[in-house]
């Protein structure tokens, strides 16, 4: 959590959550064979649909650190959802969930997902 996340209550401002969501799942997909936009062949996932449930609230302090897990919830013919939960200690602070979608850059438009991104995504499947 850094000095600019808290609102003036002290609070995780609801809008970092996004933020520090996006960055777990980023992170994930860090070794993804889906690249971004401007990348080799074009290919990549756009978010669809993130929404979060605020469970607790975040309280700025000193050397805090937030713990946030992903994995893949489901895996479409052109989407997938991504479930992620972030805790403060033993407290499960929000939950979110965001469907993906597969995205061709090059042709500005959705696409069905590659096998090598299906096999991707399995490892990060929560059964």
């Amino acid at each position: 959590m850094h000095w600019s996340d808290p609102d003036m209550l002290g609070h995780l401002n609801h809008a970092r959550y996004l933020t520090m969501f996006e960055d777990a799942r980023m992170a994930m997909l860090a070794s993804s064979p889906a690249g971004y936009a401007g990348a080799p062949g074009g290919r990549g996932f756009i978010a669809a649909r993130v929404a979060v449930d605020y469970l607790s609230a975040v309280t700025y302090r000193p050397g805090l650190l937030l713990d946030i897990d992903t994995w893949v919830a489901k895996i479409g013919t052109s989407s997938w959802t991504l479930l992620a939960e972030m805790r403060d200690g033993d407290t499960l602070s929000a939950r979110c969930e965001c469907v993906l979608v597969g995205y061709d850059y090059d042709a500005g438009r959705s696409r069905p997902l590659e096998p090598d991104e299906r096999e991707f995504l399995a490892r990060y499947d929560e059964a």
